[in-house]
């Protein structure tokens, strides 16, 4: 139902070489501000490389193995290689990206109770970010997957994206469509309708009209 944007990795040893362990508070008189600024932004740096490394060996990983046995190992290891990295970065402009990444590859990995409680720690501690929309949205499939479909309802109807009209229509598309595995045509008319009106020319729209002329 939904590829996550995910990308790839070898092992976990090697990225315990690039993370920062943490560094010791500086005090040193008159520079105690300056020392802690210049290492807040090298470790804020570092957080980002690992990002993108891991994200470039799961991709690499996945092309080139030979069956979903090596995917699902590639998405393991990279799993793996998230939480390593939550658990010891600290705070910084990466970690709302390490959660989210870390949410889907549960998600691709089936571990939805897993993707679950990550998506709901990001929200709990980064509700305010630009890609919260997509976290919900992320969310509301994995509560689809293990058919709590009001869970999923609640998050797709909470996706707020001002100006976007394309994922307001693509959650309205989703809420719709667990609304009539609820048996809750009306409301499954309603969110349809919804996405239709928001985004005519998309797909959404397009599989909204579909089903509209199906349940009506």
């Amino acid at each position: 139902m939904k590829e996550a944007a995910l990308n790839a990795l070898k092992t976990l040893n090697r990225y315990k070489v690039y993370i920062g362990i943490g560094v010791g508070i500086a005090i040193a008189a008159g520079g105690g501000t300056a020392f802690f600024i210049t290492e807040k932004a090298r470790k804020t740096e570092v957080a980002w490389q690992n990002l993108w490394r891991i994200n470039n060996d799961l991709a690499m990983a996945v092309k080139e193995g030979k069956g979903e046995k090596d995917r699902t190992a590639a998405l393991s290891t990279a799993a793996d290689a998230y939480k390593y990295l939550k658990d010891t970065m600290s705070s910084s402009s990466a970690t709302p990206w390490v959660l989210f990444q870390m949410g889907n590859i549960y998600y691709n990995l089936k571990n939805y109770d897993e993707a679950i409680r990550v998506y709901h720690d990001f929200l709990d501690r980064h509700s305010g970010h630009a890609i919260t929309s997509m976290v919900k949205q992320s969310l509301g499939y994995a509560y689809e997957e293990k058919g709590l479909f009001q869970d999923a309802v609640k998050q797709f109807e909470g996706i707020l994206v001002a100006g976007n009209n394309f994922l307001l229509a693509q959650g309205n598309w989703d809420a719709g469509r667990c609304y009539e595995k609820l048996g809750q045509t009306n409301d499954a008319i309603r969110s349809y309708t919804k996405a239709v009106e928001l985004s005519s020319n998309s797909n959404w729209a397009t599989m909204a009209q579909y089903r509209l002329s199906v349940i009506r």
